[in-house]
């Protein structure tokens, strides 16, 4: 995506987190938070949110689908079970709310 700089995206999202929220995955968060902007990205590509230019796609970003997304690939990469998933629930969707906290401060996010 043009203008995202995922290290920024990173940094700011760490920020925003809170890591007491999440005590079972606190030595895993970076690389938690990294692979979610991973697959937040490669979503956005494969639905059409972003096009193959990196602006802006033709089809909307679907909240609910990008959730879904990027819980199954953490699941699958990591191999969490079912109990773990659940808690892991709770981060991707605070993940989520920073993710779009940094795409607003930089710009990035168009509210019609």
């Amino acid at each position: 995506m043009q203008g995202y700089d995922a290290a920024a995206a990173e940094r700011y999202i760490l920020s925003a987190i809170d890591r007491f929220d999440h005590k079972e995955f606190m030595e895993i968060l970076n690389v938690l938070v990294r692979e979610s902007i991973e697959l937040d990205l490669a979503f956005m590509r494969e639905t059409g949110a972003v096009g193959t230019d990196g602006m802006s796609g033709e089809n909307f970003y679907d909240d609910d689908e990008a959730f879904e997304y990027i819980l199954d690939g953490l699941v699958q990469k990591h191999g969490f079970d079912e109990e773990t998933a659940v808690r892991l629930g709770t981060f991707v969707d605070d993940f989520m709310d920073a993710q779009q906290g940094y795409m607003e401060s930089v710009g990035l996010v168009e509210w019609e």
